[in-house]
């Protein structure tokens, strides 16, 4: 697929540039895919779809280091993953389509978290989305975004706090 992706860029600088975030981001956008979608082959076509959405807006990543790249190439991965699965609810066989309630509302309360991590600053949102919305523990966070395993925990533990003082201003319940 590689080949594929780098014949649709111009210049050299832009295919080495385009290759490390492949190489370096395919994985992480693989499992966000298949977190949402629970399908190893739907995942993989968000994952496609991910990347040709980076293709065509490539010059918005060019400035920024590769080792960056992990926050924003994870929610384009979970934006085209939340897309794909929004297509597929309309070719739910009918035998499904009672288990369809459930899906959607824990869909609405993904936005409603998501929504909520959008406010935080970027330095927390990045380790959250990873540990919270991914599914990643802090070692795999820490090797993922060039950071100590003390830093990622301490960026966890910040976040989460200025998430929950988000959540309380918004008057959302809070169940414990």
């Amino acid at each position: 697929m590689l080949v594929y992706y780098l014949q649709m860029l111009d210049t050299p600088e832009e295919k080495v540039r385009f290759e490390q975030i492949y190489l370096k981001y395919r994985g992480l956008m693989y499992h966000v895919a298949e977190d949402i979608l629970h399908n190893r082959q739907d995942a993989e076509d968000a994952v496609h779809n991910a990347f040709l959405r980076i293709i065509k807006k490539f010059s918005r990543f060019q400035n920024t280091p590769a080792k960056d790249l992990a926050p924003q190439v994870a929610v384009i991965a979970r934006n085209e993953a939340i897309s794909l699965q929004r297509k597929q609810k309309g070719e739910a066989p009918l035998e499904d389509w009672d288990g369809l309630a459930e899906p959607s509302e824990s869909i609405s309360d993904y936005h409603a978290l998501v929504d909520s991590f959008a406010r935080l600053p970027r330095t927390y949102r990045a380790v959250m989305e990873m540990k919270l919305l991914s599914g990643y523990s802090d070692g795999e966070i820490a090797a993922k975004l060039g950071l100590s395993k003390t830093a990622v925990s301490t960026r966890i533990s910040r976040g989460r706090r200025l998430l929950r003082d988000i959540v309380e201003r918004e008057g959302f319940l809070l169940e414990a």
